[in-house]
């Protein structure tokens, strides 16, 4: 799995460090950059399927801005060329330039390599493409026998010369995506165009992905999947079937098959929901449910704006099942990896910061007064070295997370 990842002038981010866990929180203020982290993995995720092309960059659910916009632009300091990323996973390495120029109609890869351990593998740049492990099997690669919008992996990955085991970490690593589930689209009311299975990045063929999770988990794997749907109250079953005009508006856009809703305090034959009239939070639980059940869902994914519709007591709950649902999964041997922002703070109470497959990463924005002066930075919650919770919980007289960040007392507890 991903272990850290280092990120020079991209977006917001100036220059930042981040080590990650199975379970990674992002919790700061509206444009202080939490989703510009997730969009700067995906980049990485997609050097590892086929590339910077638009139409894979999209499909991970990145923001397909005007490629300079891609680069950092601080006042006071130089616009650089590229951007640079450096990735870490179990096995090895990864690390890349990427040119973002204004004249550029795409991204573009000025230097790659990757290395298993500490053996290189492959590396590009200006001069051209070197093969080591994979050099016996290939001829030799000019500078321009790939694409700039394709990665060295994307071509030649069948024939280098790397452990299963680093292959298939990759091989995972590369179906990362970003979900961003949107009400209108869970609804019918508008179509999401990318194709993405098993369940689209905004909520797309929601109805089709339950009914296959339904089919594929057992019933109590099922339930302890679908828990979360029921915490609102007001829902007392689900049920997949055919588009239904008697209780499906007709400007509903349906794949062809609907989900409904049935209401536990409306009388018999008007009590079934269509997703187009249930609550937008429930379709929201329940789209979460499918991420984490369905068995074709990535390994590894990131939820933005994980408190999405929902009132804090449901974020708080919702926080809880996913975690609880990745940890049973590392007990499982499955290495599930996600990562969520959150404006809310009620999200942290849900992340034992003395875990430390649990991450918390606090995002804001630099003052004026720093050396780059409205930079993101990432300042990891954890307890101090040596304190233990017993300590901790006597320090802050019980109060949890929330409540201290809520406080301004989140500087005093590291």
């Amino acid at each position: 799995m991903l272990r850290s990842l280092t990120i020079k002038r991209f977006k917001s981010i100036y220059e930042q460090t981040l080590e990650f866990g199975h379970v990674n929180l992002f919790v700061g203020p509206n444009g202080s950059g939490k989703s510009n982290i997730l969009e700067a993995i995906g980049i990485v995720a997609a050097v590892f399927s086929r590339g910077l092309e638009p139409s894979e960059l999209d499909l991970k659910g990145i923001r397909l801005s005007l490629p300079h916009i891609f680069k950092s632009a601080f006042k006071g300091h130089d616009l650089p060329q590229t951007f640079r990323l450096e990735a870490r996973f179990d096995y090895g390495r990864y690390e890349c330039s990427i040119r973002a120029g204004k004249a550029s109609a795409y991204l573009e890869f000025f230097s790659e390599a990757l290395y298993e351990g500490d053996v290189q593998i492959y590396g590009r740049s200006a001069h051209g493409i070197k093969l080591h492990g994979a050099g016996r099997y290939l001829p030799p690669l000019d500078r321009d026998s790939i694409e700039i919008t394709r990665s060295v992996w994307s071509v030649i990955s069948p024939f280098l010369d790397i452990s299963h085991e680093f292959r298939d970490e990759l091989m995972r690593f590369s179906r990362y995506a970003i979900y961003a589930p949107q009400t209108a689209i869970m609804r019918g009311l508008a179509i999401d165009n990318r194709v993405v299975e098993p369940l689209g990045l905004t909520g797309s063929g929601l109805a089709t992905a339950l009914e296959q999770t339904v089919d594929a988990l057992s019933a109590a794997e099922f339930r302890r999947m679908s828990r979360i749907i029921w915490e609102p109250g007001w829902a007392r079953s689900i049920e997949i079937g055919n588009f239904n005009p008697e209780i499906v508006p007709s400007q509903v856009k349906s794949d062809g098959r609907s989900l409904y809703i049935k209401d536990r305090y409306m009388r018999g034959g008007r009590n079934m929901l269509s997703a187009f009239d249930a609550s937008e939070g429930t379709l929201y639980l329940v789209f979460v449910a499918a991420l984490l059940g369905h068995p074709e869902t990535p390994l590894t994914f990131a939820l933005d704006n994980v408190d999405g519709t929902l009132n804090p007591r449901l974020v708080r709950k919702l926080t809880d099942h996913i975690v609880d649902v990745v940890r049973q999964s590392a007990q499982d041997g499955d290495d599930r990896q996600v990562f969520m922002t959150s404006h809310h703070p009620s999200a942290l109470d849900s992340i034992d910061i003395f875990d430390k497959s649990e991450r918390i990463f606090v995002c804001n924005r630099a003052e004026p007064t720093a050396a780059v002066s409205g930079a993101t930075f990432f300042r990891p919650l954890e307890p101090p070295k040596g304190m233990d919770r017993n300590t901790w919980a006597a320090k802050h007289g019980g109060n949890n997370l929330s409540e201290l960040l809520l406080e301004g007392r989140i500087k005093d507890a590291l």
